[in-house]
């Protein structure tokens, strides 16, 4: 059976799209669901809400070191490959880092 080159570029559209919703996470979904849980981070601080803009800044740096001892958070950084569209719609509209990482599924594992 030949298929009509017509025919397989639909099958291939199709396949892509396909894919597209199931893929993995690209390094800019990656890299803004590591912003968005370290913005939680701070936000979840003590005293956070004083904080000024410095100061929150200086949080949010060291809160980038004590997370990656989280493996949701380690995952995303070193096996971003291995994240899926459904877990980086979850993690950005996440409102809390906890639920941010029960996320992340396997791949926090």
């Amino acid at each position: 059976m030949t298929i009509r080159p017509r025919r397989a570029g639909a099958l291939a559209a199709a396949a892509l799209l396909a894919t597209a919703c199931r893929g993995h996470a690209s390094r800019d979904d990656c890299r803004a669901m590591s912003e968005h849980y370290l913005d939680l981070a701070v936000r979840e601080a003590p005293g956070s809400a004083n904080l000024s803009p410095t100061q929150a800044a200086a949080v949010r740096d060291v809160e980038l070191g004590l997370k990656r001892a989280e493996p949701a958070f380690r995952a995303v950084q070193d096996r971003c490959d291995q994240v899926t569209r459904a877990e980086v719609s979850c993690a950005a509209d996440s409102t809390s880092t906890k639920a941010w990482e029960g996320c992340l599924g396997d791949a926090g594992r």
